[in-house]
């Protein structure tokens, strides 16, 4: 089992190894329990999970299937349409992606077919289905883990049972040209010319973070290709790339922290946001000051009348 995974990862960053060893030990587990996978766009969340559902399917670890769905187009989904879904899974892997998009009555539903029953069977009022589930975030644990923003924590506590969370580039970014390269191969390009070693230096000393992590190797590579089919001369394109890169095609930095951004939330109305953002402003101030006595002057605002927040 750890061979077939080893022989994949070889090449990857240690961090990376770690996440991805501790995502196919919970492919493999022979109990079902929930998943909750972390990590900015372009990670390859979802990429290593096909890898891994592909290296296993032919053995008894059913994984048959494997099924994406948004959390946000299940959102008018009812008891039924759930059923259909986790039919459609039956005997495979369900990965419900951006499950923070899941409005606070969706996660009520869920939870109810996510309850697991005997021999780790779900779904509603019969637990059938042999399924395993794993849900997808980018938003920081403590965003999702610590207030009611986004998920309730009955409904956190239920889908993070076993937690992995894959590093962005900024993390482990010594193989950042070999990845470089995996986006060249995964459009082909090497079937037409050599890797653009003029982006090979630049990429390692990675001057700007690349907050898109695989997305923005992805459009770098097709951009460096189409130059080259407009005929550039080869030391004049890295400052061309570049240039089109941060004035288009760069993915904005993701800020997960709630301390450090405040979100309107569409499910609740304006009693139910005013209490999100009293409750944001409390932990911004303690984060800040590390007491709230201490962030009251600061705030112009009693630490007493903070805490009944």
């Amino acid at each position: 089992m750890l061979n077939k995974i080893s022989n994949i990862i070889k090449n990857e960053t240690k961090q990376r190894k770690d996440a991805i060893i501790k995502l196919n030990s919970y492919l493999t587990n022979p109990g079902r329990f929930s998943i909750l996978i972390l990590g900015s766009r372009g990670t390859g969340k979802a990429h290593w999970l096909k890898e891994i559902q592909s290296l296993h399917k032919e053995d008894d670890k059913n994984l048959d299937e494997l099924v994406f769905i948004s959390a946000f187009n299940t959102n008018k989904y009812n008891e039924a349409d759930w059923i259909n879904l986790f039919k459609s899974s039956n005997n495979g892997l369900l990965v419900i992606s951006d499950i923070e998009e899941l409005n606070k009555e969706s996660q009520g539903l869920l939870f109810n077919g996510i309850s697991t029953g005997q021999g780790g069977m779900f779904g509603f009022k019969e637990k059938k289905f042999k399924i395993r589930i794993a849900f997808t975030s980018t938003k920081d644990i403590t965003t999702l883990r610590d207030n009611e923003t986004f998920l309730t924590h009955k409904f956190f506590d239920r889908i993070c049972q076993f937690a992995v969370k894959m590093p962005t580039f900024q993390e482990a970014n010594i193989f950042i040209w070999e990845d470089f390269q995996k986006s060249w191969d995964k459009m082909s390009f090497q079937n037409h010319n050599e890797y653009p070693e003029d982006l090979k230096i630049w990429l390692k000393k990675l001057e700007s973070p690349l907050y898109g992590n695989f997305r923005d190797l992805d459009k770098l590579a097709i951009n460096w290709h189409n130059y080259r089919l407009l005929g550039k001369k080869e030391d004049k394109i890295l400052a061309l790339v570049r240039e089109d890169f941060f004035n288009y095609y760069h993915y904005p930095e993701h800020k997960t922290d709630i301390n450090s951004t405040f979100e309107i939330s569409k499910s609740c109305d304006w009693d139910g946001n005013l209490k999100k953002f009293r409750l944001f402003y409390k932990n911004y101030i303690k984060n800040k000051y590390g007491t709230l006595r201490k962030g009251e002057k600061e705030s112009k605002m009693s630490y007493r009348t903070m805490e009944k927040w």
